[in-house]
């Protein structure tokens, strides 16, 4: 297995060293560098080159959501793992349309870190159980049953639930931008959703990809 250069931006540092013990244990996991606070984290990031950053967004006055945005915005080859306390299932939803594939809280234990490390730094999506449970509520999401969708929107639905944009829909299935939207606006609409990552967490639930 290739070698997995991380960077974690953490203000706590009892959280960071955590992390960095974590990870020592694993030949495979390099951590290159940290830091505790954004204007920090944005300094760095100029210096090294990670393939993962792991973050924690909700710490007021040293990282936000706004954090993971400029990172995606500015250096979109690198992939993120969230590990936070914050259970606020909108903030989870805003983080996930950011390209997050990888949250867990920070209660997790070891063997959910680790798996969360390897499936992130591929782009693969992890989400440790209890964020499903607080953002797969039945009154808000989609519930676990079938949707009726047709073959055409369950591949959109994959293919959305893998990363892909519409132009890169469009060219993959051969059809035009318009009938993308179109086929997102009736997926949406069957499943009772308005936003992207809501359609995410449909397919992780409904076993169409894995979580």
């Amino acid at each position: 297995m290739n070698s997995i250069k991380v960077f974690i931006a953490d203000a706590a540092f009892l959280v960071r060293e955590g992390i960095k013990s974590v990870a020592a244990a694993y030949d495979h996991i390099e951590v290159i560098g940290e830091s505790a606070r954004a204007d920090e984290l944005r300094a760095k990031l100029k210096r090294y080159s990670p393939d993962l950053l792991i973050i924690d967004y909700s710490s007021p006055n040293f990282f936000s959501i706004e954090d993971i945005k400029y990172v995606a915005k500015h250096y979109p080859s690198i992939n993120f793992l969230v590990i936070t306390s914050d259970i606020k299932k909108e903030d989870v939803l805003t983080v996930l349309e950011q390209g997050v594939t990888g949250f867990l809280l920070k209660e997790c234990d070891k063997s959910e870190i680790i798996s969360a490390i390897n499936a992130s730094s591929k782009n693969e999506k992890f989400f440790c159980g209890k964020v499903l449970d607080i953002i797969l509520d039945r009154d808000q999401t989609p519930s676990c049953a079938p949707a009726n969708l047709t073959e055409r929107e369950t591949e959109i639905v994959k293919l959305m639930a893998g990363g892909k944009g519409t132009n890169e829909m469009a060219e993959e299935l051969s059809l035009s931008v318009h009938t993308i939207y179109t086929h997102r606006k009736n997926i949406m609409k069957k499943l009772g959703v308005t936003r992207a990552a809501e359609v995410i967490l449909y397919a992780i639930n409904s076993s169409l990809i894995e979580g």
